[in-house]
């Protein structure tokens, strides 16, 4: 795990937001689905439009809405942007609809079973994990590490993510789908927010 440099709280609150609102589509009607990567890249400038509008405090109200757990664990971190290796952090137990046995170990463990069931069509895929990980392999694999508002978001030392599992040097906190299709695509190391208390 290295750090880069330290980074503000709102960047990360930015980041959570915009890419949560992003993955679930929230502010399109009727469930706009993205159906290439410039699709995808206009979805992003619309939602980015919106969300660099709010004050921290809007921030503060939306992440809380969501999850008090998550608002009280950001606001003690210090933030860093940062490069972090696939073989040392972990994502969330039983992330997208994986079982649980997949999400044990680390990151790249995760990316090597997925990408192992997308390659013989197994049904041992959830139909999130099987929507979401090839259509982030086919619209937006080359954004989400140059969009800073995209980048998963990991805590450092045990959280409750991970809660049971082996522990690891950081939990991906928020982008676990994103973060298992870079895995399944052969990334070794990812950039990302990273929370050190």
């Amino acid at each position: 795990m290295k750090l880069l440099r330290k980074v503000k709280p709102m960047e990360v609150k930015r980041c959570f937001v915009i890419s949560d609102y992003i993955a679930h589509q929230k502010y399109f009607k009727k469930g706009v689905k993205t159906t290439n990567e410039l699709e995808y890249f206009k979805q992003l400038v619309k939602v980015k439009m919106v969300i660099m509008k709010l004050p921290e405090m809007m921030l503060d109200m939306i992440i809380k809405g969501m999850d008090v757990k998550r608002f009280k664990a950001y606001k003690k971190m210090q933030w860093y942007m940062g490069i972090v290796k696939t073989n040392e952090v972990g994502v969330w137990k039983k992330a997208g609809g994986l079982r649980l046995a997949w999400t044990r170990g680390s990151l790249e463990e995760t990316g090597r079973l997925v990408a192992r069931a997308l390659q013989e069509k197994s049904g041992q895929l959830s139909r999130r994990s099987r929507m979401a990980i090839p259509g982030i392999l086919k619209n937006s694999l080359s954004i989400i590490q140059k969009e800073k508002y995209l980048l998963p978001i990991i805590l450092t030392g045990s959280t409750r993510a991970r809660k049971g599992l082996k522990k690891m040097n950081g939990d991906i906190d928020d982008g676990c789908m994103r973060s298992i299709a870079l895995a399944v695509s052969g990334k070794k190391t990812i950039k990302a927010y990273i929370g050190k208390k």
